[in-house]
């Protein structure tokens, strides 16, 4: 059985290094609850698992490896991230080297 094509999500000959805001998903394999557990109580009040700690402290540590990016906000999800990325100019609003979005995530 062939598999679906997705619809393309990128705009094709875009510069995704270029200065600006970036909102960006990332679900995990098979949509599994990987990053929220349950710690009980009636009304259930989730807590991080090991991996949704990893996966918050590496969205911090993003402007220690690429000091042209900054994370404006994120929120881990059970089974996603999202990701509002902010590649940045300097004081006097030239382009900073900055990666590519994709290189980043």
């Amino acid at each position: 059985m062939e598999t679906p094509k997705r619809k393309p999500n990128r705009l094709p000959n875009f510069d995704y290094s270029a200065p600006g805001a970036y909102f960006i998903t990332i679900c995990t394999k098979d949509r599994r609850n990987l990053f929220w557990t349950d710690v009980g109580a009636s009304i259930a009040r989730p807590q991080l698992t090991l991996w949704g700690d990893i996966a918050a402290k590496s969205i911090c540590d993003i402007p220690k490896h690429y000091p042209a990016v900054s994370v404006d906000h994120y929120v881990v999800m059970p089974n996603h991230i999202h990701l509002l990325l902010q590649i940045n100019t300097d004081t006097d609003g030239r382009a900073m080297l900055a990666p590519t979005v994709s290189h980043v995530v």
